[in-house]
């Protein structure tokens, strides 16, 4: 795979920003603050979920959410897809040529990451990012310079070698699992073996009941044969019992029946004499009552004339009360035009002073403007005095600032030298310490005084010298030239940070001079101003006099301008006052008029009051014949009626005299024939054998349940046997499963140490061949060791990653990386941040040199170098140069 294309959107310094990409070598240059780093923390964000910060510290400066997309050509289809991320949740994959979304969500992304970029399923994508792909800016070589403890936890993370552990760890829970399904199954053999004790007595009890049931069907045959028999005889007697039962009940109904008759034949006779009163009463008052009805309707008429006298009556009072309401307002009026009349009088006398006002609130507002200038003034030159004070006090600070940086950065012009002389120090301690090391060796070989390639006694030596004092000569020589380097290396170190410290101070002191001429014209500037606002302030107390001056002589004037406007408001009334006055006239006349209508309407209801007299007078006298004759009306109007229902009641009571008779005489002939007492012997016979009848047919169904359930119990026990032989098979089975199992932990335990030997080995390889074409010397071997440390074996020796100089480690930790993404992926991608910081010019450009042979040799698709200065654009595919960005 290879990257085509990078787009960013609110993300840290870049508002909107896109970038095309081609094989081979690419350098990203730009100064510090340009956004070039960010370009890789895309890619890690975007394509391996690697980001080291919050997202709200990845968005651009006041934007709500940034997104990065980045477009790269698949090694699977050789397609084109791109890859969408936002600070917010979307997460999705796009497909240019579909045109369409064909992962979304982080799950399905990942999926797609690990298939497209070619790793396998479950790779630590962050891991392998950070540990192979993009190491973070001034980490390349960090990790191998660790502690072995540190280096196993970050490498046996990216070699997966912990999921051997993990998935051993994982199958002891299986392993108990398994142990546990074991005892479960025995324990449910011994359960099983338990419960088949009892089959056998089970059997025989089964054989029992069988017995048993056989005589109580034989005794049930028996009771229900003499049972039919008595039921027959019993029945007969209970024909019998019904005829007469049913006889006595006609009777009894007969008898009430005849005595309802009789009560109502009573009934209808009362009624009927009530009638026949209630007529009468009626002929008596019939007289009266139509004169009460009469009198009823006059008194509703003449109701109906009181209602419309009422209504004029309060007519009337509301003329009159609203007679009185205009006279009271043509009153006002009147007093209102004689204002009016008097207002243009005061207008006259006012007229020569509002002249005076004019002028005097003319000199107010001049004099306002000026104490406001004045105001002003005062305000401003306090505030530029702060900032007088201010600036002088960063002028002040600003000279110490200038004062040390020129004192201390006069040693970073030495920089390079002591850089150079270190590195040369490195080197020779490592010669001195490996020749050490082989005298050493040397010195054991040669104990017994022999030459060990001769074996015989070593003619250079002079007489009376032996070899191990020759050697132990040499030790002392080497020993004291390594203690006087270090001790050259550990001053050094302190001039080299001193030199470093002064090459910061260096670099501020140019912004500093800048600064100070900065401070001095600007302090020029606010000067000058305040001597302008200075003079303007000195007239406050003067112009502040004359204007309460001015304020005292207008309010003695009393504002004659603003009397006149009320005044003429007052007199401009005058023309409609008049028209009012004319208009309440005219309502006065019409009131009068209507006043006077209202009044001769009334005169035609002056008898109302007697004829009302006269009519309740009479309402009140025949109240009480009214009354009797609506009382005995309904009464009366019914006497024809209940002559009717007389006679049917007589007729009623005949008929039912007649059906008691003849049922009497049923009812005694069937009496006859009835013996109750030997009714009730056989009754009582019967249920004796009824009731030992069900108490047989009770006991034969408990027998036949106790049965069932016993051969219910049987067939379980039958089913326990099946299943406790597929117990014995399961724990059988287990048995095996768990042998296997533990095989198969044991293997996992030893297969994780062998797996990391393994990658060591393979990547040791690769990188060392890598470390040969960089360098172009076959005679070096680089190891990567099963610790996870490096070391370089040159002309029979190891020396560690520590003692590497400065150029070896960077080659050495950049072959390693390389190494391990060709072993564990496909990827043929890296990013290198700042790969040449802290080296000097001759270093960065062998460190060119070397990235530039990788891509040349096809061994990577691409390579991604972001550096701040110029050296590999000579030796690099494409250059792209950012410039400052502010974010």
């Amino acid at each position: 795979m290879h990257i085509t294309r990078i787009e960013l959107e609110n993300i840290k310094s870049h508002a909107e920003s896109k970038f095309e990409f081609e094989r081979g070598t690419t350098a990203i240059m730009g100064e510090n603050g340009s956004g070039k780093t960010t370009l890789i923390e895309a890619v890690a964000w975007t394509l391996f979920d690697m980001l080291d910060y919050k997202k709200k510290g990845f968005v651009r400066r006041g934007a709500k959410k940034g997104t990065a997309k980045v477009t790269f050509e698949s090694g699977l289809d050789e397609r084109r897809y791109v890859v969408h991320r936002d600070t917010n949740t979307g997460y999705f994959v796009y497909d240019p040529r579909l045109k369409t979304r064909i992962a979304d969500k982080k799950e399905e992304v990942t999926r797609f990451l690990w298939q497209h970029i070619g790793v396998e399923v479950g790779t630590d994508l962050e891991a392998l990012f950070r540990r192979a792909i993009g190491v973070p800016q001034g980490t390349f070589t960090a990790i191998f310079l660790e502690s072995p403890t540190e280096r196993k936890k970050a490498f046996d993370k990216l070699l997966k070698v912990e999921e051997y552990r993990q998935g051993a760890d994982k199958l002891r829970e299986t392993a108990r699992y398994i142990e546990g399904k074991i005892i479960t199954a025995r324990e449910e053999i011994a359960r099983a073996k338990g419960e088949l004790t009892r089959f056998a007595p089970l059997e025989t009890d089964l054989k029992e009941i069988e017995k048993k049931l056989k005589t109580v069907e034989k005794t049930i045959v028996g009771l229900e044969k003499d049972a039919r028999a008595r039921r027959k005889g019993v029945e007969k007697f209970e024909r019998i019992e019904s005829k007469v039962s049913e006889l006595n009940s006609t009777l009894e109904k007969l008898s009430a029946d005849k005595s309802r008759a009789e009560m109502v034949f009573a009934q209808k006779e009362t009624e009927k004499a009530i009638s026949e009163k209630a007529s009468l009463e009626i002929k008596e008052v019939e007289e009266d009552y139509h004169l009460h009805q009469k009198a009823l309707g006059m008194i509703k008429e003449l109701e109906r004339e009181r209602v419309k006298r009422e209504e004029f009556q309060n007519e009337l009072a509301k003329i009159e009360a609203a007679i009185v309401n205009v006279k009271a307002e043509e009153k006002s009026v009147a007093e209102d035009l004689k204002r009016a009349l008097g207002a243009h009088k005061e207008i006259e006398m006012l007229k020569p002073q509002v002249e005076n006002q004019e002028i005097l609130e003319k000199q107010r507002k001049q004099v306002g403007e000026k104490l406001a200038d004045a105001k002003s003034a005062k305000s401003q030159l306090e505030s530029l005095d702060k900032k007088i004070q201010t600036l002088r006090e960063q002028f002040k600070g600003n000279q110490q600032k200038l004062t040390e940086a020129r004192e201390k950065s006069a040693e970073a012009k030495h920089l390079g030298e002591w850089q150079r002389r270190d590195n040369e120090l490195q080197k020779d301690l490592a010669n001195l310490r490996a020749k050490l090391e082989t005298d050493k060796k040397f010195q054991e070989e040669i104990r017994n005084g022999l030459c060990p390639i001769l074996t015989e006694k070593c003619l250079n030596m002079k007489p009376g010298e032996k070899l191990e004092d020759f050697l132990s000569t040499k030790f002392v020589e080497i020993r004291s030239q390594i203690s006087d380097f270090e001790s050259e290396q550990i001053k050094l170190a302190r001039s080299l940070a001193a030199a470093r410290e002064a090459e910061k101070f260096a670099a501020k002191l140019e912004n500093l001079v800048s600064r100070e001429k900065e401070i001095t014209a600007e302090g020029k500037n606010l000067n000058e101003e305040r001597e302008r606002i200075e003079k303007l302030a000195k007239n406050f107390e003067q112009v502040e006099a004359d204007l309460k001056d001015v304020e005292s002589k207008l309010s003695s004037l009393d504002n004659p301008k603003a009397k006149i406007k009320m005044l003429e408001k007052e007199s401009g009334r005058e023309i409609s006052i008049r028209e009012k006055r004319t208009n309440i006239e005219s309502n006065l006349e019409r009131l009068e008029s209507d006043r006077r209508l209202k009044i001769e309407q009334l005169e035609t209801y002056k008898d109302l009051d007697s004829n009302w007299k006269e009519y309740t007078d009479k309402r009140d006298r025949t109240a009480e014949a009214h009354r009797k004759f609506v009382a005995n009306e309904a009464q009366a109007k019914s006497l024809k009626e209940k002559e009717k229902e007389l006679k049917t009641a007589k007729k009623d009571l005949e008929k039912l005299e007649k059906s008691l008779k003849k049922t009497k005489k049923e009812f005694e002939k069937q009496s006859k024939g009835f013996d109750r007492e030997k009714y009730a012997a056989e009754k009582f016979k019967l249920a004796e054998l009824e009731k030992l009848l069900i108490e047989t047919t009770t006991n034969r169904g408990h027998l036949k349940d106790r049965g069932d359930e016993i051969k219910g119990e049987i067939k379980r026990l039958e089913e326990i046997g099946v299943l406790m032989d597929e117990q014995f098979k399961e724990k059988e089975r287990l048995e095996k499963v768990g042998e296997a199992t533990s095989f198969i932990r044991s293997t996992l335990k030893e297969a994780a140490p062998q797996v990391a030997k393994n990658y060591v080995y393979h990547v040791s390889i690769e990188a060392n061949q890598m470390f040969r074409d960089i360098f172009g010397n076959a005679e070096r071997t680089l190891k990567w060791e099963d610790d996870y440390g490096i070391s370089l074996e040159e002309g029979g020796y190891d020396r560690p990653f520590q003692n590497l100089s400065g150029g070896e480690q960077t080659a050495a930790a950049l072959s390693v990386r390389l190494a391990l993404l060709k072993q564990l992926s496909d990827v043929r991608i890296a990013f290198f941040d700042e790969p040449t910081m802290n080296m000097d010019a001759e270093r960065r450009e062998r460190l060119a040199e070397q990235i530039s042979t990788i891509t040349a040799k096809q061994t990577f698709d691409q390579l991604f170098v972001i550096s701040h200065d110029d050296t590999f654009e000579g030796y690099v595919d494409n250059v792209i140069t950012l410039g400052e960005v502010n974010g």
